[in-house]
């Protein structure tokens, strides 16, 4: 990679927006485990073996294949919009063994899938990367079955993190009501669930 390309990866890396895939082997640092593992991130998703997972932004794949092992029986989706993310986090989990996932390159503004599709969606470190959040959450939304859940991350060091009280006025109107939140090391890591689809109506 020349000189000028370098400059430009950094620029991106180091400011606001989408983050570079050719730095992508950043994202796989281990320390990262300290901050929120894996294993941290999975209990906290209330998986089943049969849980339909949606991973918006997923990089590399750091928390993909801990999901995908804890639900056998089930799918993960991961949705990147850079072709190159997706092909760097399916060979990770390809040399992992993990079979039951799959990779739609897509913008998170627009997700390509039908409404009800997912029991469970998360996204780590990405929602302020996303051209229109709001629109992410409501796409996001409509995408999960009534009742699922969503989990959203932020950690320290992302130029593009979103507070969680700017997380939790973005949610709304989308449909989404908060659950609950987790402190992670001067980031946070908050739930919120599809609102039933007879939530509000009453008898007359």
């Amino acid at each position: 990679m020349n000189v000028a390309k370098w400059k430009e990866v950094w620029s991106r890396f180091s400011g606001r927006g989408t983050y570079p895939h050719e730095l992508a082997v950043m994202l796989l640092f281990p320390l990262r485990r300290i901050i929120l593992s894996p294993q941290r991130l999975v209990d906290h998703l209330h998986l089943t073996r049969t849980s339909r997972v949606l991973e918006v932004g997923p990089g590399p794949g750091f928390f993909s294949i801990a999901v995908a092992r804890a639900i056998p029986e089930g799918r993960l989706e991961l949705v990147d919009i850079q072709r190159e993310m997706l092909q760097k986090a399916r060979g990770r989990l390809r040399r992992a063994g993990v079979p039951n996932t799959g990779y739609t390159q897509a913008s998170a503004v627009r997700l390509p899938f039908r409404s009800d599709a997912f029991d469970v969606a998360f996204l780590v470190a990405v929602l302020g990367e996303v051209s229109d959040p709001k629109a992410c959450l409501a796409s996001i939304a409509d995408v999960l079955r009534p009742g699922g859940l969503l989990a959203v991350a932020e950690l320290p060091g992302d130029p593009d993190a979103v507070t969680e009280e700017q997380l939790r006025t973005l949610m709304q109107g989308t449909g989404l009501e908060f659950v609950d939140s987790l402190p992670v090391s001067r980031g946070f890591l908050a739930s919120f669930r599809r609102e039933a689809k007879n939530q509000g109506l009453g008898l007359q």
